[in-house]
């Protein structure tokens, strides 16, 4: 049972990424989703130890309000497979930002990896995973060296590139950052569930940009 609600995961993912509209003016969605395919289809998913985090509660907890029934093509897939996952999922949190940023954003915050290093499908050239933040959280400013999509899946949330305006996303729109370009997410008033992907350097975590202050949330 645990195996199959970890595939499910794997294959809403590669789902929603091949069938992305984008999936041309990105290449790296494609990438991606056909690394997870070819997992699904050798019968290639790990089993990482489950770890719980706080976090988790604003996804299964019906007071949270998360609408899995979404219209847009492959998010109700997505949501569905990830709630019926959570108790079996590997949850972790960006190693330097549990060293640095508030106890009310770590208990509003954290990501499961669904391929990458460690991942239920493991890769050192892509990483792909989905994560939450409670309402009204400050990500702050931040960097790495992998390209990287966002996609919201559910709430709300504006994002910022370099010195650049804050630009509202809605749900299934993409987000994209090229190696090293700094970036910044201010979340709105309910639980935000975003979609990440990586491609390159997916080994290195992100590291925060101290030229603001990240502690607010």
């Amino acid at each position: 049972m645990t195996v199959d609600l970890r595939r499910d995961l794997v294959k809403a993912l590669a789902g929603f990424y091949a069938g992305h509209p984008d999936v041309d003016r990105f290449p790296m969605l494609a990438e991606v989703a056909g690394h997870l395919v070819a997992a699904v289809d050798a019968d290639r998913i790990e089993a990482p130890e489950p770890v719980a985090l706080p976090v988790a509660r604003l996804l299964v907890d019906g007071d949270a309000g998360i609408d899995r029934a979404s219209p847009v093509s492959g998010v109700a897939d997505v949501l569905e497979a990830f709630t019926a996952a959570v108790p079996v999922l590997h949850w972790v949190q960006t190693p330097a930002y549990a060293a640095t940023l508030s106890r009310q954003f770590l208990d509003n915050y954290g990501y499961v990896r669904v391929i990458g290093p460690g991942g239920l499908v493991e890769s050192s050239v892509a990483s792909a995973g989905l994560g939450i933040w409670g309402a009204g959280l400050h990500y702050p400013r931040h960097e790495h060296p992998a390209e990287e999509t966002y996609h919201v899946l559910h709430g709300s949330a504006l994002f910022q590139r370099g010195d650049g305006p804050w630009e509202p996303k809605g749900v299934g729109e993409s987000v994209h950052h090229d190696p090293w370009e700094r970036h910044a997410q201010r979340f709105g008033d309910e639980t935000c569930v975003l979609l990440w992907a990586w491609t390159g350097d997916v080994a290195v975590n992100a590291r925060l940009v101290q030229d603001e202050d990240p502690v607010r949330g």
